[in-house]
């Protein structure tokens, strides 16, 4: 089990630097204090955050991460791989036209949303993977009533969170769009990738996807209403 890291002195910082951005006083902020609306606001945080972990179980000898993201489902497809991406060589099939066609604009709302996020750590590296963990993700997925993602979700991923393999403690990784379809026989997917400071996205095949440098991305179904 990962050692869990509690808030840093860091983060409270840029909470304060945000509020003074903003102009919000030391007086007005105080106020949300005593008044319960920062109380609120992290019980909110709380319950969005952990109720995943705390009502999934992970397949055996899996792990399992949350990550938040903003993003807008028609965004322009070269835009948002550049903004998640922008290591991303321009030859690579994921910026062509055909791989575009493939993933139609869904809605023109922005979105805030909690991914999921499946890694499977003893998979194998990239030569010489168990095979298996990207179905075995999806298969789980499906039993737990997740959504498949979309590639503008992961290339948000990794435009928001671009030290994302810090967090993990891992590099090189890449995160996976589930969202999948058929080219010239073989069954590909999105994802995007980090390398140290570098991040960039790809078209790959889902068997490119069976190591443990893999985190599968998922999304919670709608809330009805």
């Amino acid at each position: 089990m990962r050692k869990k890291i509690l808030v840093t002195s860091d983060q409270t910082n840029a909470v304060r630097k945000k509020a003074n951005e903003k102009g919000i006083t030391r007086a007005e902020f105080q106020m949300a204090l005593n008044d319960g609306r920062i109380g609120k606001f992290l019980g909110t945080l709380f319950d969005v955050k952990n109720v995943d972990l705390a009502t999934l179980t992970p397949p055996p000898g899996a792990i399992l991460h949350i990550v938040s993201i903003r993003f807008k489902p028609d965004r322009k497809w070269r835009e948002a791989i550049k903004a998640g991406g922008p290591y991303t060589p321009s030859h690579y099939n994921v910026r062509k036209q055909k791989v575009e066609d493939q993933y139609p604009p869904t809605g023109t709302e922005e979105i805030e949303e909690d991914l999921i996020l499946l890694n499977f750590p003893s998979a194998g590296g990239y030569d010489f993977p168990n095979s298996g963990g990207y179905d075995k993700a999806n298969a789980w997925a499906a039993s737990n009533k997740l959504q498949m993602t979309d590639p503008r979700e992961v290339f948000a991923i990794a435009e928001q969170h671009p030290r994302l393999n810090k967090r993990l403690e891992q590099n090189p990784i890449c995160v996976v769009a589930t969202k999948e379809y058929t080219l010239e026989g073989h069954r590909v997917a999105c994802c995007v990738w980090w390398s140290d400071s570098k991040r960039g996205a790809d078209l790959r095949c889902v068997s490119g996807f069976d190591n443990s440098f893999s985190w599968i991305a998922f999304r919670k179904p709608a809330p009805k209403t």
